[in-house]
């Protein structure tokens, strides 16, 4: 799969003026006459900004890396096929909804909500994996979204309930 990509942009808003900042996926006009593209994600964010004004990010690297490495866990192309991405297709839409929760929201470390100590065989986990964390309140599913040779980042896909 060919990793090159169109540059994309976050842009951050706050649209209601309610001090929350919404994120949404921007594609800038690519050929002469195109419009750009904006698709909302459901992440947001309390922001002290003053201004009103929509501000416009970059993806960073390891924006780019982490959307690539969950589209090719998803996507059935050789190495070296050259894909083209919808963005208005639902699951890509989650991968970019994976991608801004991994780079918007600051993850909160568990060590109050896991449960007891399970044995159990360990293996090699890799980003895009789904994983079930034992919590007090249960198992929830999540997605490896970061990791190193201690820690795990991973992205809720269950509420967690008392």
């Amino acid at each position: 799969m060919n990793a090159e990509m169109q540059p994309l942009f976050w842009r951050i808003s706050d649209q209601d003026k309610s001090g929350f900042e919404a994120v949404s996926l921007l594609m800038p006009a690519g050929m002469a006459g195109e419009e750009s593209a904006e698709f909302p994600t459901e992440v947001c964010f309390r922001s002290n900004r003053s201004s009103t004004h929509p501000v416009d990010l970059r993806w960073s690297e390891e924006d780019s890396d982490l959307f690539m490495n969950l589209l090719d866990r998803l996507m059935d192309a050789d190495d070296g096929e050259d894909i083209e991405v919808d963005l208005s297709d639902n699951v890509v839409q989650g991968i970019v909804q994976l991608v801004a929760l991994a780079r918007f929201k600051t993850p909160w470390p568990t060590d109050e909500i896991t449960g007891e100590d399970i044995i159990t065989e360990r293996e090699e986990l890799e980003i895009g994996d789904l994983v079930a964390l034992n919590t007090s309140f249960g198992y929830a599913l999540a997605v490896i979204v970061g990791i190193d040779s201690i820690d795990a980042t991973c992205v809720l896909m269950d509420s967690l309930m008392k």
